[in-house]
């Protein structure tokens, strides 16, 4: 007969099961909910146009691509994304719209499986455990908006991802070249990007950042190469981005005003001077294991332009943290009812406003904030089980 408290853990471990089922629900719902006419259809357009040599950022141009594509708007969406994002856009306009949209679909299915359970060894988890990273994927709302929009952030996060095992394992003009792929949408992982300038600077990985820069200026270069005119095209689309609202940014601007055009940008200020008291306490013994998760969440809440979806790049913040968690505790319960509780927060202010939706999504880096808090091991991550790599490849003595 088993022991009183071995059953008491066993019933939470069943309740945060069953916690999570609605999440798993509305997930698989709208993974079979057809697919909209939405995010996939701007970068499609795109490609269609780069391809035929036509201005890609071109709102008339786009539109009727478009309507083409049954799109029933007046105005329409326009790629935003900088011109080194123009290969991959041509690649996918490329193929007819409906084989291109549901490949983009399976791959993004397989890009995040793939890169969670990456990202659970990368953290140090136990293989026999690996399941808890994809159940995390499964029941985070945020993967399934990106999905069903046809995002490009699953890609994002794959880049992300072999970034982090590039320098594991010191493959540093690896690293520099998985930096492209950031910078496919670089607003959302600014912080990120200036944490890594500052790490190549001080510890001397100069190799890292000359294949960074290669790789932006190639692929650039193909660009320009293919459409002479593709500079001047992208700086047309800045009032469209002064046009967005979004974000904390945009939750201010309905609030004060939408002619406030610099209250969209009010939250990064806030987001440098953390950093930059976060990078001095810390930088002496940065490990990316450990201080990742934080930069990256702040990184993706304070840029100017972010919505819900956008915080599937938090993944890794939260598997990182499920690797402590699971070496730290079996009492899943609590932390479980924090995770369906925010989420439905989130989705309810998402019924009102997708900016409020965005900016409830700042809850993220408050869950985050707090399990690591009460996590009473206080571990660093990706001290157990990081393969072959040394501690120093990824830190400054």
């Amino acid at each position: 007969m088993p022991c009183l408290p071995a059953l008491d853990k066993r019933r939470k471990a069943i309740l945060a099961v069953l916690i999570c089922v609605p999440l798993l629900l509305a997930r698989t719902k709208v993974l079979f909910t057809p697919l909209p006419l939405y995010d996939f259809m701007t970068y499609w357009a795109a490609g269609r146009l780069f391809l035929s040599r036509a201005n890609p950022y071109s709102a008339a141009a786009i539109l009727a691509v478009e309507r083409s594509l049954g799109w029933p708007y007046a105005a329409p969406l326009i790629m935003l994304n900088p011109p080194w994002a123009l290969p991959l856009a041509a690649l996918l306009g490329f193929f007819p719209f409906q084989i291109a949209h549901y490949a983009w679909l399976a791959v993004s299915l397989l890009l995040e499986a793939v890169s969670s359970i990456a990202l659970w060894r990368y953290f140090g988890g136990e293989k026999r455990h690996q399941w808890i990273a994809l159940a995390l994927l499964a029941t985070f709302l945020p993967a399934g908006t990106a999905e069903h929009m046809g995002q490009i952030t699953p890609l994002i996060l794959a880049g992300l991802t072999a970034f982090l095992f590039s320098l594991r394992y010191k493959r540093y003009l690896l690293a520099g070249a998985c930096l492209l792929v950031l910078g496919l949408k670089p607003n959302l992982l600014y912080l990120v990007f200036l944490a890594i300038l500052l790490w190549a600077i001080r510890s001397k990985k100069w190799s890292l950042l000359f294949s960074a820069v290669l790789a932006y200026a190639i692929a650039a270069s193909v660009s320009i190469f293919f459409n002479h005119h593709v500079l001047e095209y992208f700086r047309g689309t800045f009032h469209a981005a002064l046009d967005t609202s979004c974000g904390v940014g945009g939750v201010l601007r309905c609030i004060f005003g939408v002619q406030y055009i610099w209250l969209q940008f009010l939250p990064t200020p806030i987001g440098v001077a953390w950093f930059a008291l976060y990078w001095k306490k810390h930088r002496r013994e940065w490990q990316w294991e450990e201080r990742l998760p934080l930069v990256l969440l702040v990184s993706i809440g304070t840029n100017p332009y972010f919505w819900g979806h956008d915080f599937i790049l938090s993944i890794p913040a939260f598997i990182a943290l499920a690797v402590a968690l699971s070496q730290a505790s079996d009492d899943w319960l609590n932390t479980t009812e924090l995770y369906f509780s925010i989420q439905l927060v989130i989705m309810w202010l998402g019924s009102h406003s997708k900016s409020w939706m965005a900016t409830a999504s700042l809850l993220w880096i408050v869950l985050y904030h707090l399990l690591i808090q009460q996590n009473p091991t206080k571990r660093e991550f990706g001290q157990k089980n990081r393969g072959t790599s040394s501690p120093q490849g990824d830190s400054v003595a």
